[in-house]
């Protein structure tokens, strides 16, 4: 991802460090007790509708308290929300883990335990501007990304494994320890600092008097926020890739065209940050590469062998290392005041478009039949907006700052 001595310097930060750790930890064990619920429930039930329901409730819950909680990471010092956040999921997951308890009160738990990871990723996110120089900053961001998406995966790999050999109870044991741990790291390694908008003090009286309004008022932030939903169609591959691998007789491949986009994001982000050093420079090649992510998928109208299938998805997970500049980029730009709010609704949004996306090409893919041309289709549209928006980041970024070259 980046160089060697930039890694060292930000691990050697102590307050990253904490939170960088915490966080990696953590993603595994979520991936541990996601599994480890889903096989309880079929173990229980023997039902595969259930068992898929519980593991979709995963998606839902940061939709609704993305924009609801998000407010505490503001109101409140952003080190105490985290805090008391892992301290309540680390609670509610270890009752998760006592053996006998009902399933519909696991459900219930779980999906407590997902809402309170909102105001907890949105005070670590909205903290990192303060715990990182500037210099550092969108590096910090990049590692944070890359982690949780290597972390993502390696837990739910080794998940498996564990949950099989140990079992369920003890995989949900696990967690809950992940949870006890990253609420020792943040409260032993992060700074105290005071709430950025205690009583909403802190925002300029003349300025929005909401989240949303800033978010779709201020011409930068609004242009930021449309090339990341653009993730909705980026992903549609993903979300067809069991009807694309039988399309090719390949359905043996499903796993590798799930693993191609995080997998080739990590590598895009390593590139994009090890030849573009410059933050500024990588800001002004954030709207060609969000084109280049869904330029690939019109080549699907060719109806591509596997082969050609894997490089077209390779090259369009590598460019949307995007969304790393683009991420860092938002956070700047909004007012301290704001930050917990805004993470909020613009996760719940980034997630809204992936599902939707995803669910949307479904229907589509089975209405005409098609699958290449639905993701050739969903690539035209992305071409299209991809390029609108990238016009209207060149505008606003030129508005702000006369002195920056646009490509």
């Amino acid at each position: 991802m980046t160089s060697g001595g930039t890694i060292r310097a930000l691990v050697g930060n102590r307050e990253f460090r904490g939170m960088w750790i915490g966080s990696t930890v953590s993603t595994v064990g979520d991936q541990l007790a996601a599994v480890a619920l889903s096989l309880l429930v079929f173990e229980r039930t023997q039902s595969p509708a259930w068992t898929a329901l519980t593991w979709s409730l995963t998606l839902f819950p940061p939709l609704i308290s993305g924009p609801l909680l998000g407010w505490v990471a503001d109101r409140y010092p952003r080190r105490t929300v985290m805090v008391c956040c892992a301290w309540l999921q680390a609670a509610l997951v270890a009752l998760m883990a006592v053996p006998g308890v009902p399933l519909w009160v696991m459900i219930v738990l779980l999906v407590v335990v997902l809402m309170i990871s909102s105001p907890f990723l949105a005070a670590q996110e909205a903290s990192l501007p303060h715990v990182l120089p500037e210099k550092r900053y969108d590096d910090g961001v990049a590692l944070f990304g890359t982690s949780v998406d290597v972390a993502q995966m390696v837990g739910l790999a080794a998940a498996g494994f564990l949950v099989i050999g140990a079992g369920p109870n003890v995989a949900l044991a696990i967690d809950a320890a992940s949870f006890v741990w990253v609420a020792i790291l943040v409260q032993l390694s992060v700074k105290h600092r005071p709430a950025a908008d205690p009583r909403g003090t802190q925002r300029d009286p003349e300025g929005p008097k909401g989240a949303f309004t800033l978010l779709v008022t201020e011409p930068r932030l609004r242009s930021l926020m449309g090339m990341r939903l653009l993730a909705g169609l980026a992903m549609v591959p993903e979300g067809l890739a069991v009807p694309l691998a039988a399309s090719l007789d390949a359905v043996w491949a499903v796993g590798l065209i799930l693993a191609i986009e995080p997998a080739a994001n990590v590598l895009g982000v390593a590139v994009l940050f090890r030849v573009v050093r410059d933050p500024a420079k990588r800001e002004r090649l954030i709207g060609p590469l969000a084109i280049l992510s869904l330029a690939p998928l019109v080549m699907f109208a060719l109806h591509p062998n596997l082969t050609w299938t894997i490089a077209l998805l390779v090259i369009a997970g590598m460019a949307g290392a995007y969304h790393t500049p683009a991420r860092s980029a938002w956070m700047r730009i909004l007012p301290d005041a704001y930050r917990g709010r805004a993470y909020g609704i613009g996760r719940a949004a980034l997630r809204s478009s992936q599902g939707g996306g995803m669910a949307l090409a479904g229907v589509v893919a089975h209405s005409i039949g098609s699958v290449t041309a639905t993701i050739a289709g969903a690539g035209g549209i992305g071409l299209l907006l991809a390029t609108q928006a990238t016009v209207a980041w060149r505008r606003a970024r030129t508005r702000n700052d006369p002195k920056a070259v646009a490509i």
